[in-house]
């Protein structure tokens, strides 16, 4: 897949999240904007105002560092990660996505999962495309979720698998529409030698283990 069309695929999804995280600054901000009203109309603040003022702030900064997770960085460094911190780290950003709030998603882990060399935020952007992917797949035509998702983590040999797929009891996704998320997954783990696969129901993420990243180097 050129860089053109990856990059495309990838924005498709970066739009959809930075729509939720604005809607989610939005509805903050609201709230702290009537705690501020409140307070202004009250000589002495009842306790109970401040300190949901004190939350709605951590809220807000939560919401920034999340934020601050979506651009794209080509002079990021490979870092040694683990693979499920990337997970967590993913499925708190796909939360703000507008059309899949809904769609439940189980996290499987194996008990060898082997740390990775991997740029951070490629790999979490990664992971939002494969759960794109798959909610998809999850989701009816009347944008009702019909199944769950599954994120499985594995190593096999000296690979990491992260397998983001459905049941497929909606019907087997569209082939070309996989095809172009695996595609865009390649892309964005290009520097982190990470390649996605299509699945029938969702996308195959593989990336090397640390250890043979180093042997690699």
């Amino acid at each position: 897949m050129s860089s053109d069309v990856g990059a495309a695929r990838w924005l498709s999804v970066h739009d959809d999240l930075l729509r939720g995280l604005a809607h989610a600054f939005s509805n903050r901000v609201a709230t702290v904007a009537a705690i501020a009203a409140l307070i202004d109309s009250t000589r002495v603040p009842d306790e109970r105002v401040l300190t949901g003022l004190r939350m709605d702030a951590d809220r807000l900064d939560g919401l920034l560092e999340q934020l601050r997770q979506l651009p794209r960085r080509d002079d990021a460094d490979l870092e040694p990660l683990m693979p499920g911190d990337s997970v967590r780290a993913a499925l708190a950003l796909f939360e703000h996505h507008p059309e899949y709030r809904d769609v439940g998603c189980a996290v499987v882990v194996a008990d060898d999962v082997q740390p990775v060399r991997a740029d951070p935020l490629a790999l979490q952007h990664a992971l939002c495309v494969a759960l794109t992917a798959a909610c998809r797949v999850a989701t009816g035509r009347d944008g009702t979720a019909r199944a769950s998702v599954r994120m499985a983590l594995s190593t096999e040999g000296d690979v990491v698998r992260i397998e983001v797929s459905t049941d497929g009891s909606t019907g087997e996704g569209d082939a070309d529409a996989l095809a172009l998320d695996a595609g865009a997954i390649s892309w964005l783990l290009a520097r982190s030698n990470g390649h996605g696969h299509a699945y029938p129901y969702g996308c195959l993420i593989e990336l090397p283990t640390l250890q043979a990243s180093r042997r690699a180097r």
